[in-house]
């Protein structure tokens, strides 16, 4: 452990799509107004009110704006998104002039891109392509500059978000301010205002996660800090952006660790034989079933909610989404018969064969318990939000539970809707989704950047 904490002014903890834009907008790349047809036609009033502001939007009052009832994220959103489909970058009434920067590091576990590193392999988005990009690299501008012909319109595949994702240190020149495999362990009060400790987890970059059999980066009880180089940080603010599902969740049955359960999921390659359990109920687990089921498998499909809360979902999504529109006709044909759904229904025990492959699964409804044979079985039920790393603060942060019929969950941390700064921690920011308020929006999500970046250039400025 180093000696003297290495100072910076700002430490962001994570760089998935939260964390990663607060490197290139502390970095000095700040939003200003552009005058776009579309805003004026769709939001005549914001477009008047900001052409009168000339300055960089980071100088806007946001407290004003939350009082007219405009949330930053959604103000940002509409200005980056005035209409929901892309017509041309002119649409766009944002653009990004350099300016001084403000001391930053984004300490990230993996590479940038955060979950979806760690995506099956074929996955769709499940919004238009063009909702995960940033306000200052939209994707239209990237395929230009890469050379690439993609529709940012259409669901884009995992490789093309992730590549877009890795290129953006780079692109915005803060490569210098990103340290990949660096795990935060602990974040501590300090005279300066935060001490993070971080381990060097780089050994990590070679494990293989069908091997490990969960994404090949550390959770909490790897313990990484007694068993890997560590190095400390202090900060004056604080950027928590470590996901909703920096956590795995786990079963809690017997035999959940044997060598044929797995919790991570690319493509049905990965499960030789012939029968898979999948558990599951969400999105992750819909598009593994549907995928391994393509793939000629049996799949015994486990889920604890009722069948008409998994097919409220379905009819949610099945006219905008084909993998949706595919399960639905899978479940929906009575020949299907390597489908079985099985509602209402909890694993309790998990037994390997006495041959050596695969096992038995025992499985509970109100009514009864049976017993299947399955030669893999594969856990998609998420993770939680990780706020173990926050420790020995005199008020916890206050968690507010967010849920929706998309099967969003997040336990968020309470904010000042104006700032996303904490209520009970000065100068920590949950980011992204972890802010309270935020929604399964992905275009809004991105949206707490602006007004975090903001908040830290006043305090900043403050100062001086």
């Amino acid at each position: 452990m180093s000696p003297t904490p290495e100072h910076r002014t700002v430490i962001v903890v994570g760089g998935g799509p939260a964390g990663l834009p607060m490197a290139a907008v502390l970095g000095g790349w700040h939003p200003y107004y552009r005058d776009s047809a579309m805003l004026r036609q769709r939001y005549p009033q914001l477009a008047q009110m900001l052409a009168q502001h000339e300055g960089s939007l980071l100088t806007l009052d946001f407290t004003d704006l939350l009082r007219a009832g405009i949330p930053p994220a959604d103000m940002f959103r509409l200005l980056h998104h005035p209409r929901q489909m892309f017509q041309g970058l002119e649409q766009i009434a944002l653009e990004f002039r350099r300016n001084a920067a403000i001391d930053c590091l984004l300490l990230t576990q993996e590479e940038v891109g955060g979950l979806w590193n760690n995506v099956p392999e074929k996955l769709l988005t499940l919004s238009p392509g063009q909702w995960m990009e940033f306000a200052f690299h939209p994707l239209a501008q990237y395929a230009r500059e890469t050379g690439q012909t993609f529709d940012v319109n259409e669901l884009l595949i995992k490789q093309r978000i992730v590549d877009y994702y890795h290129q953006i240190p780079r692109r915005f020149e803060v490569e210098q301010n990103v340290h990949t495999w660096e795990r935060v362990t602990r974040v501590e009060p300090h005279p300066e205002g935060f001490l993070v400790t971080a381990a060097d987890v780089s050994a990590w970059r070679d494990k293989d996660p069908v091997a490990l059999r969960r994404p090949a980066f550390p959770q909490p009880a790897d313990v990484v800090e007694q068993s890997h180089p560590t190095r400390q940080y202090t900060c004056r603010y604080l950027v928590y952006a470590v996901g909703q599902r920096g956590e795995l969740r786990s079963l809690g049955v017997p035999g959940e660790n044997l060598p044929f359960v797995t919790q991570y999921y690319e493509k049905p390659a990965h499960f030789p034989g012939e029968r898979v359990l999948v558990v599951g109920g969400g999105r992750s687990a819909d598009w593994a079933a549907t995928e391994l089921y393509d793939a000629g498998k049996q799949v015994h499909y486990v889920m604890r909610q009722s069948s008409a809360r998994h097919w409220e979902l379905i009819s949610e999504s099945r006219d905008g989404l084909p993998y949706y529109r595919r399960i639905a006709e899978i479940l929906e044909d009575p020949e299907a018969q390597r489908m079985q759904a099985r509602y209402g229904t909890t694993i309790t025990k998990i037994a390997a064969s006495p041959g050596g492959q695969g096992g038995r699964v025992t499985l509970a409804t109100a009514e009864q318990t049976d017993t299947v044979e399955v030669d893999h079985v594969l856990k998609e039920i998420g993770g939680w939000a990780d706020y173990s790393l926050l420790q020995g603060f005199a008020q916890p942060l206050q968690l507010v539970e967010k849920r929706d019929s998309y099967r969003f969950q997040v336990n968020q941390a309470k904010v000042h809707p104006h700032s996303y700064e904490s209520v009970d921690i000065p100068n920590l920011y949950p980011g992204g989704y972890l802010a309270e308020g935020l929604g399964l929006v992905v275009i809004a999500m991105h949206g707490t950047t602006y007004a975090i970046a903001a908040d830290i250039q006043r305090k900043e400025a403050g100062r001086r």
